[in-house]
């Protein structure tokens, strides 16, 4: 059994203008907690002063790993970091923290009354979604449709940037991920159902980000091809 209660897995690619302002605020609510943490930053070949000022916040702070990698997506970044963690708990976490930092008690809610993963979802009747361009959020329900219709159907929102695995989960599902694009959330989704882990869908507000790296004309057709892909090779390999 590990002594770490939480890991805290944020892939970064380009953050330099926010990154100490992320750290902060969750190094701030992490030290308000009574259970142990660590920090793993999964740095997808940055080229600006990420790392640099990444490892000048951390600084003497214990509890901190800054992983430099070399640039092949966001879903290559978040594996490294999940199949390192040593975490009871694995939590996923954007470096736009689109999200406020302390809604992460919404998931370990979920985990210590049992669940397997739990999902951060911007489709749920509680959550709340401020400031998206209608364009974007059009074409979020478009590619929700074709997720649902190629891939998986229960959930409602598999792209959120927040989600929860214990550390069984995670050893299992991410040495299996082979999607190293923005795609691989699905994958991971794909992989729970296969091996019968259990999931919450968790209600969060989140704000849209004028500086998102999401370009949705170059992502769109790179994310249909892999999702397409990984569903015919999982459903290849389960045949076997």
């Amino acid at each position: 059994m590990t002594d770490i209660h939480l890991s805290i897995v944020i892939p970064t690619y380009n953050e330099s203008h926010r990154i100490k302002q992320t750290l902060a605020a969750i190094y701030e609510y992490l030290g308000n907690q009574n259970y142990s943490y660590e920090i793993i930053l999964c740095d997808d070949g940055s080229y600006d002063l990420t790392i640099r000022l990444a490892r000048e916040f951390f600084g003497g702070k214990s509890n901190f790993q800054i992983l430099s990698l070399p640039h092949k997506g966001k879903g290559s970044a978040v594996k490294t970091g999940m199949m390192i963690a040593q975490g009871q708990y694995r939590f996923m976490c954007d470096a736009d923290l689109a999200m406020p930092f302390e809604q992460i008690e919404r998931f370990l809610k979920e985990m210590t009354n049992g669940c397997d993963i739990a999902i951060g979802s911007r489709e749920l009747t509680d959550s709340k979604r401020l400031g998206e361009p209608m364009l974007r959020y059009f074409a979020g329900r478009i590619f929700n449709l074709f997720v649902k219709l190629i891939a998986i159907r229960k959930y409602q929102d598999t792209q959120c940037g927040f989600k929860c695995f214990s550390s069984q989960a995670a050893d299992k599902i991410f040495p299996l991920v082979r999607t190293n694009g923005w795609a691989f959330d699905v994958e991971v989704l794909l992989l729970a159902d296969r091996y019968g882990f259990s999931l919450s869908q968790v209600p969060i507000d989140w704000r849209h980000g004028e500086d998102s790296k999401v370009d949705l004309r170059s992502a769109a057709l790179q994310m249909i091809r892999d999702i397409f892909l990984t569903r015919v090779r999982l459903l290849i390999s389960h045949r076997k």
